[in-house]
């Protein structure tokens, strides 16, 4: 009893203090009004504020509040607090903590923001968040993390918590760092924020900390149009090591003059390199979809209206360190190597298996929470010279050798490789169908066969395609593929899809009906097809003023063709910017220019996937069904599609409600249809199996971009 009665004390001390200046904090102190991008101190108080765009400005007082005044800012944040020298933990510095009170004004066009706590440690690179508000009309959910680690009570409220691994730029340039969020589900205005008890929680889970840089009491917001505008006050907010009631312990750590900061902002122009995350925190918008930038401008991803169909790109590790290419990179859910992962880059050497580049490929797209696509076991060009002279006994004993040994090195982690690439010459006209005449062939004739038989016996799970180009609908070439995969099929060879590589050009390109047609004849074999190479040379019309609108409309034709057949699950762009094309920059032949700026094509491309909700895949779920007859969401109905009848598996959740499949076609599952937990709150899969992650709770994979529980 005496117990109880203590902490009833204590919480009556804290509330009587946080009721005072939650009613009548004021301003005080000196005061400098900043109206660029700046980092300083006041008082021994740091403070940065940093914009993208329009009209803003910040005062800072000597006391530790502040005041935020953005407007037609596409990115804004401002912020104030402790700064550290990265010499001690959170332990030894003692307890962190934050008051704040939060006035909103005249908040308008607001699509993400972030208030309460932000800041880095260093050893390891960490950066944090503790969000107790937002100024947008939706809470940050689960895409600011790749782990959810699940709800918890801090601090006496409940917040979700959330764990990121990134690349980029950092407090110590680009690198790999960790990113922690706590975000409180129920926003409150004013308050104090244990920041320790978060720290704690956070170690709990696993969650390293290292020495403090920083904590500072932080207002975000964002937009995906025109700006975004408002005032956030912040009459108080003050950082402190102490005991929670407003009391400061004496801190010798603090380093809040910023002697080292003689930039215009803390990371050189702005914090990010040219602004935070790109154009904006993480490109996340409050309404689940991302915004991200590549150096000056802003565009909102692909992958976010693309749900589980898979919009993918070629990628090279050579460019991974160029901060403008990563961030186009996000905008994709698919990834394959465009070299890194053929033969000729595992195995330059006979038995000398190096997997380094294609593992580094595979990091990478774990890392932007992409599916990767394995390309391509055996192919007769660019090969090492010792396979390519090899007798036919070594030849044929080396396909299955290297066929082996790749899928079992990625056995749970790629789920569609190319086995065999371009083997169909291409005179090839029609029903008929000719080899191509390469030392594959002339050595192993049936090599086309053994690879797919070899593949399916050493990974019977992972789904095996055939590649070629020149089988768009265009040429003659097109049929025979088409008749030599049927025949494949007949003669029970194990192949479980087709890649149609759409190397095109505005001179010469596919006809809507005639590639709709030749996908659904596909489907008609019972196979999936992927568009895997697409890209479109302007040709004879590069200097033409609407070169990028005719090749926007091949673009969107492929795309448009491959949304409308069920069995239709990928569509991968041959490069990110003009400049990495084997095409050439000149030819203009991808959705980014040399520079990384999406450009009107990539818009075309956005819009289709916003117009069409796709089709659902063809993988196996592995949850039952719960029903949920005749019950869904009005919100799902009106935009034209059916409850679903009778059985419900959730697949996808939106904030137009649960959705399902029946019939490969999506539709609305009741309220009360039951989604599968996993451990720590995350969901089950239930559209893949490929496997990413094992730890102590089980196997893990990634759906929507988020962390889900594979069950067993």
């Amino acid at each position: 009893m005496k117990f109880i009665e203590l902490i009833s004390i204590a919480l009556a001390t804290t509330s009587v203090y946080a009721q005072s200046f939650c009613s009548s904090a004021s301003h005080s102190g000196q005061s400098v009004k900043e109206t660029s991008n700046k980092v300083g101190s006041i008082g021994g108080v740091g403070y940065e504020l940093w914009a993208d765009s329009g009209n803003n400005s910040a005062t800072f007082y000597s006391d530790g509040s502040f005041s935020c005044s953005f407007n037609n800012a596409k990115d804004y944040l401002c912020r104030s607090g402790l700064s550290f020298d990265s010499t001690k933990t959170h332990s030894q510095i003692g307890h962190i903590y934050a008051d704040f009170k939060l006035v909103k004004q005249n908040i308008r066009n607001v699509d993400y923001s972030y208030v309460g706590i932000y800041g880095w440690t260093r050893n390891p690179l960490v950066e944090f968040y503790v969000v107790d508000n937002w100024l947008s009309q939706y809470r940050p959910g689960d895409w600011v993390g790749n782990k959810k680690h699940g709800d918890f009570t801090i601090d006496g409220a409940k917040y979700t918590v959330y764990e990121n691994t990134r690349y980029g730029p950092s407090i110590d340039g680009n690198t790999q760092f960790k990113q922690y969020f706590s975000i409180r589900q129920q926003a409150r205005d004013c308050g104090t924020i244990d920041i320790t008890a978060h720290f704690q929680q956070w170690e709990k889970l696993g969650m390293t900390m290292g020495k403090m840089h920083e904590a500072k009491v932080l207002g975000e917001a964002g937009s995906n149009g025109s700006g975004t505008s408002g005032t956030a006050d912040f009459p108080y907010a003050k950082v402190y090591i102490g005991n929670g009631n407003g009391n400061t312990n004496t801190n010798t750590n603090n380093n809040n003059n910023n002697n080292n900061n003689n930039n215009n902002n803390q990371w050189g122009n702005n914090p990010w390199g040219n602004n935070q995350w790109g154009n904006n925190q993480w490109g996340n918008t409050g309404n689940t979809n991302t915004n991200t930038n590549t150096g000056n401008g802003k565009f909102e991803l692909l992958k976010d209206y693309a749900k589980d169909f898979r919009i993918g790109v070629a990628a090279n590790t050579m460019r991974f360190n160029n901060q403008a290419y990563n961030e186009a990179l996000k905008a994709f859910n698919y990834m394959v190597a465009e070299n890194g992962c053929k033969l000729s880059g595992i195995q330059q050497r006979q038995g000398n298996y190096d997997f380094s580049d294609c593992d580094n490929h595979y990091k990478k797209a774990k890392e932007l929470g992409m599916a990767f696509r394995g390309h391509a076991l055996i192919w007769h060009a660019y090969m090492p010279s010792w396979f390519e002279n090899a007798n036919a006994s070594t030849l044929k004993n080396a396909i299955v050798e290297h066929v082996t040994k790749v899928l079992q090195h990625y056995e749970g982690k790629i789920d569609t490789w190319d086995v065999v690439n371009e083997a169909i010459d291409d005179s090839s006209n029609g029903n008929g169908w000719k080899m191509r005449n390469s030392f594959l062939y002339q050595k192993v004739p049936n090599f086309v066969d053994l690879a797919f038989e070899t593949a399916r016996k050493v990974s019977p799970n992972t789904k095996l395609f055939y590649n070629d180009y020149n089988t768009e609908g265009i040429y003659g070439k097109t049929e025979s593929v088409f008749q030599f995969v049927k025949d494949m099929k007949s003669r029970g060879i194990p192949i479980d899809g087709v890649g149609i590589q759409y190397h095109v050009s505005v001179d010469s390109q596919p006809q809507y009906n005639k590639i709709d047609d030749l996908i659904s004849r596909y489907c008609g074999l019972g196979l999936e097809v992927h568009i895997t190479e697409l890209d479109v040379k302007c040709g004879s019309q590069c200097s033409s003023s609407n070169v990028e609108s005719k090749q926007a409309t091949v673009f969107t034709n492929a795309l448009k063709a491959c949304l409308n057949n069920s069995c239709c699950t990928g569509y991968l762009v041959w490069g990110v910017g003009d400049s990495d094309s084997w095409l050439g920059a000149n030819e203009k032949g991808l959705l980014f220019n040399s520079n990384y700026q999406p450009k009107s094509q990539y818009t075309a491309v956005l819009n289709v996937l916003k117009e069409t909700k796709p089709k659902a895949t063809t993988t196996t779920k592995t949850s039952q069904p719960t029903t949920s007859a005749g019950k869904c969401s009005s919100k799902i109905t009106s935009q034209g599609y059916k409850c679903c009848a009778s059985n419900c598996d959730v697949v996808y959740v939106d904030n137009d409600g649960n959705w399902g499949v029946e019939n490969d076609e999506w539709c609305g599952c009741g309220t009360e249809a039951n989604v599968c937990v996993g451990p720590k709150g995350y969901k089950c899969c239930k559209t893949t199996s490929q496997v990413y992650e094992v730890d102590s709770d089980g196997k893990w994979g990634i759906e929507n971009n988020d962390w889900c529980f594979i069950k067993n």
